[in-house]
Parts: structure tokens; C-alpha cells; sequence
């Protein structure tokens, strides 16, 4: 038989076992949850297992016979998952078996905690034992390693080691009774040595390290180098397995796209229930027939691994009888408000593989959730459109902005004063034509009534009219007539005292029938305006004097002009 053909039988044979023996070399995860016998889990177990216990509170002892077990908490927490002795006489945890694991447990109430009885190759990390006759024993075993434990208020020592030697014991708190004893040689650091409730050594360059060994055993050599003056537990860093998926369920073929999230994790394993498997961070997978998929995602990394799952439902297809339309839906903080107004819509439409927002004031967005402004104040129509392959589905609020109360105020106060110099214009510019006889505009109480019906009637009121209305309301035609021919006798004697050729008296006159038309106007107004109107008539006063000089003024000059016209047409 050549090597061709030993080479081919090997390989053959090979096959042939994995076939017929199709578990050799492929190990489980077993769990145990809390109520549940871990003993009965370790029994089933095959070698290389994993076990992992999940929080809770276990009272039992276990013997651990099958090799390269591994026992750990589910969360890594030893505060939420204990195991207590059954009895005082009861080891907690007993192994027998080379390259067993034990991590992440509160350990209590019995003989001794973890007892390597004659074994190898053994990790013990990352636990907490206490209140026992002895934290750790081991007995004729070697090669074994122990960190990163907090052993303390045991009764007779923390850790035990008889005819054991070559172990490494390191970054462990011992605070008991006796904290070791060791009658071989054993390794107690590497970089980081372990705390000692009873080092008496300093630490003068302040490196967390005592200065002098701490003696375990000085005869036979075993010594902690580097003692640690403060323990800082440092608790595994664990894989959390987290994904999404951007839909569970629809008519086949599906595609769905999956995201990790994961956190902690060096590696990941999609399962997608179907028989395809991947580790992209981001795959998308289509499912072409209809079922229910239970996709599952695995992360690890050195300290542990986790998973997280989600079920796909593929629909038939054939089923299908209505295309799935959109439907739009909105919510908001507000409705109205006073200028500026911010409004925070979202969107809660379903269906939907886009989303558009209109304002109503020029303004659009695309997000899901929304903050706008309304500066402007007005209604306004804020709608929402929602869209997928299908169709589009609208929906729409009103959001209404009223003024701000200060521009209000402010606008207010500035059309009273508009309308109170109005009215003042009118009244003065009335009195002033119709004393100056270029306007016989005043008239008696009934034409002004009848007036006022008419244009009332023709929607047409001009502000003339107004103003004659109001200086009939204060002043009588007849009234107004002697006050005319007041200013009319005083044109009178200024023409007489030119023709006297008399400058200085004119002026003088001219003066003082000025003087007697102002005092003429202000005497009729105390005389005759209405008893409602005598708290306001200094106002009145106020508005009408100055204007009067001015006029007078202006009339005085008129006056003039005319009077040197005559003269120079008599010297001709």
C-alpha cells in the first residue's frame, strides 16, 4: 500500500467518524438558572463544556470530576450568584478532574470553598470566598493558577497549600484569621503581587508596591516580592451581544438588513436560522421562504461570550391582498402661541419609508422629530406626508401665532397720538378757513345732522365734513360770525391807518386786533364748550392757541401787501 493510498483511507476514516459520531470534539453550553441543580448540570456535562449559572442563590456541594469543565456566573457578578455549602462539613466546590474553570461566584458557608484535591492545570479567578474554615486548599496539586480573588473572614486561613508546589498565586486579597500557609515552593506575583491584611511594610516611592517581601513561607522560598499595599479589584471586561434589525416580518422573499452593536466584542457569529451564517458587522440577508427564522447573534471575546436573538417572520407571498399603504401621524407640544413661537412636532406614522414636513411658511424638513420656528404671526397649516413604495398618506395640524403683547401695546399707543393730532388739524385748519372767509363751511345743527345721515347713507364721510361736525359740536355759526367781524374791523383799521400813511400805528393795531381775536376765541370756548368737556378744556386751549397767532401772523402780512398796492395806486 503506497502513501497515496494510506494518505486516502486516513481521510476517508476520517470523515466517516464525523459522520457517525458527529458531536466528538464540539463542545456545549450548558445553564443552569436559579432553583435548578447545578450538580445535575455537571453530571450531564461532557469534557470542555461550558456551564454557565445564572443569577441566584444555590445551597449545595459539587463535585467536579470531568475535565476542562468550565463554571462560571451568566453576568460575571459574583454579588448576584451564590453558592453556600450544605453544611459545615461540606466543600463547596471539590475538583478532581485536570484544566477545570472556576469564575464569578460568591463562595460561603462551609468546610472550604474551592479544594483541588490532587489536580492540574486549574484556573480559580474572579471570585469572592469567605466565611469558611478555609478560603482555598489544595492538596498535592500543581501547576494551578489563582487571581484576582477576595479571600477573607475565614477561620483557620485563606488559602492552604499542602505538598503543593509550582502554583502561581497573584493579585488575590487575603484578609483573615491566617491569610496562607505553604510548605513548598509556589510563585506569589508576576508584575503585581497580592494585598496582605498583615504586611507591615512601607511603600516610600509611593508605587502601590511595598518596599520589602511579605513571607509566606521563607524555608521554603515562597515569598511575595511585590506586595500590594491597596487592592483594586479589576473585574473581567465582558462581551454584551446587541443588534437591530430594520424589520421582523413581510411577505417572502424578505430581505432584512441586521446592525451589531455589540459592545466589548472581538469577534461576532450571525446565525440566521436558515442554515447561512456570517460575520459582517452589517449584513443584509434575504429569507426566500415563508417560516419564522430565529436569527441569532454571538460576540466574544477573552473573558466570555454573549448572544442576543430576534425571530423573522417570512409571510406567503400568495397571501398577500392589499399593498401596505402608508399611514401618516403626527404629534406636537403646542398648537398656538404668541410670535416667536417654537413648536416640537414627531413623527409617528407606520409604514412609511419616507417622511416629509411642510410648514406652512416656505419652510420643509425631512426629520423624524422636528423643532420649528414661527416668526411671522398668521395660521398656518404644518402637514406631514408619509410615503413607501405604494403610496403617500398626508396629515395636518393648525398652529396658530397671534402678536407679541409688547408690538401690540406699542401699535396702540401710536394710533392714538395719529388720531389726536388729526383731530386737532381738523378743527384748527376749520376754524382758520372760516374766519379767514375763504370757506363758509360751518353750519347750523340740523344741515350738520343732515349731513351726516347722508354720507352715512353713501358710505362716503370725508374728513372736511368730520371737522365741520366737530366745530359744530364746540362752536355756533352765529358765534363765529362775531368773531369774524372782529378780525374784519381790524382789517378795517390797519387799510385806514395806511392811508395815513401812519406805519407805526398800523402795526400797533394790527396788534392789538390780534390780541382781541385771541381772547375773543378763548372767552368763547370757557363760555360755551359742553359741561362733559370741562376737565379737558386746557387741553383744548392748548391745541387751538398756538395755532390761532400763526394764522393772525400769516393774515397780517396778507393785509400789508395790499395796503402798499393801494397806496402806490392812489399816488398815481
Amino acid at each position: 500500500m503506497n502513501a497515496k493510498t494510506i494518505e486516502r483511507t486516513c481521510f476517508l476514516l476520517a470523515i466517516l467518524i464525523l459522520i457517525l459520531v458527529p458531536d466528538v470534539g464540539m463542545a456545549s453550553e450548558l445553564h443552569v438558572k436559579a432553583g435548578e441543580s447545578i450538580q445535575g448540570v455537571v453530571d450531564k456535562a461532557l469534557p470542555g463544556d461550558t456551564i454557565f449559572i445564572e443569577p441566584g442563590e444555590f445551597n449545595e456541594s459539587i463535585l467536579i470530576n470531568k475535565e476542562n469543565l468550565t463554571i462560571k456566573s451568566s453576568s460575571g457578578n459574583p454579588d448576584n450568584t451564590i453558592i453556600k455549602g450544605i453544611n459545615a462539613e461540606s466543600y463547596v466546590f471539590e475538583i478532581t478532574a485536570i484544566g477545570v474553570n472556576i469564575s464569578g461566584f460568591s463562595i460561603t458557608e462551609g468546610r472550604c470553598g474551592v479544594f483541588l484535591n490532587r489536580v492540574d492545570n486549574c484556573t480559580v479567578n474572579d471570585n469572592k470566598i469567605s466565611n469558611l474554615e478555609a478560603g482555598i486548599y489544595l492538596f498535592e496539586s500543581s501547576n494551578n493558577l489563582l487571581s484576582n480573588n477576595m479571600v477573607y473572614s475565614n477561620l483557620d486561613c485563606g488559602i492552604k497549600l499542602l505538598s503543593s508546589p509550582d502554583n502561581v498565586i497573584y493579585r488575590n486579597y487575603f484578609n483573615n484569621t491566617n491569610n496562607a500557609r505553604d510548605n513548598k515552593f509556589n510563585t506569589w506575583n508576576d508584575s503585581r503581587g497580592n494585598y496582605w491584611s498583615d504586611y507591615e511594610g512601607s511603600d516610600e516611592n509611593g508605587d502601590g508596591i511595598g518596599d520589602s517581601a511579605y513571607a509566606v513561607n521563607p524555608e521554603a522560598g515562597s515569598m511575595d516580592y511585590m506586595p500590594l499595599m491597596e487592592y483594586l479589584h479589576s473585574s473581567p471586561v465582558l462581551p454584551t451581544a446587541r443588534f437591530t434589525s430594520d424589520i421582523t416580518e413581510g411577505f417572502a422573499p424578505l430581505s432584512v438588513r441586521f446592525k451589531d452593536f455589540s459592545e466589548n466584542a472581538t469577534s461576532r457569529l450571525w446565525m440566521f436560522g436558515d442554515g447561512n451564517t456570517s460575520d459582517s458587522p452589517s449584513p443584509l440577508h434575504t429569507f426566500f421562504n415563508e417560516g419564522e427564522y430565529i436569527v441569532s447573534l454571538i460576540v466574544s471575546n477573552e473573558n466570555d461570550s454573549d448572544s442576543a436573538s430576534v425571530t423573522i417572520r417570512a409571510l406567503n407571498a400568495s397571501r398577500q391582498s392589499d399593498p401596505v399603504l402608508p399611514e401618516a401621524k403626527l404629534i406636537s407640544n403646542a398648537t398656538g402661541g404668541r410670535v416667536p413661537l417654537v413648536i416640537k412636532f414627531v413623527d409617528l406614522s407606520r409604514n412609511a419609508d419616507c417622511i416629509t414636513w411642510s410648514f406652512g411658511d416656505g419652510k420643509k424638513s425631512c426629520c423624524p422629530e422636528p423643532e420649528h420656528t414661527f416668526c411671522c404671526p398668521g395660521n398656518y397649516t404644518v402637514s406631514l406626508v408619509a410615503g413607501n413604495e405604494n403610496g403617500t398618506s398626508t396629515t395636518c395640524i393648525a398652529i396658530s401665532v397671534l402678536k407679541n403683547e409688547t408690538d401690540m401695546n406699542t401699535k396702540e399707543n401710536l394710533e392714538g397720538e395719529e388720531a389726536s393730532g388729526t383731530e386737532n388739524k381738523g378743527l384748527i385748519g376749520c376754524i382758520t378757513r372760516y374766519i379767514g372767509g375763504t370757506s363758509d363751511e360751518v353750519q347750523d345743527d340740523n344741515e350738520v345732522q343732515d349731513e351726516s345721515i347722508d354720507a352715512e347713507a353713501t358710505g362716503n364721510s370725508e374728513p372736511e365734513n368730520e371737522s365741520k361736525r366737530i366745530i359744530q359740536g364746540i362752536i355756533h355759526k352765529g358765534e363765529l360770525e362775531s368773531i369774524k367781524s372782529s378780525v374784519v374791523s381790524t382789517k378795517d383799521s390797519v387799510v385806514s391807518a395806511v392811508s395815513s400813511k401812519v406805519h407805526t400805528e398800523t402795526g400797533i393795531s394790527l396788534e392789538n386786533g390780534t390780541l382781541r381775536v385771541q381772547k375773543s376765541i378763548e372767552g368763547f370756548i370757557d363760555n360755551h364748550a359742553p359741561e362733559s368737556s370741562k376737565n379737558s378744556l386746557p387741553e383744548m386751549k392748548k391745541r387751538i392757541a398756538p395755532w390761532v397767532p400763526s394764522f393772525l401772523g400769516l393774515a397780517g402780512v396778507a393785509f400789508m401787501v395790499s395796503m402798499l398796492k393801494r397806496g402806490r395806486r392812489s399816488r398815481k
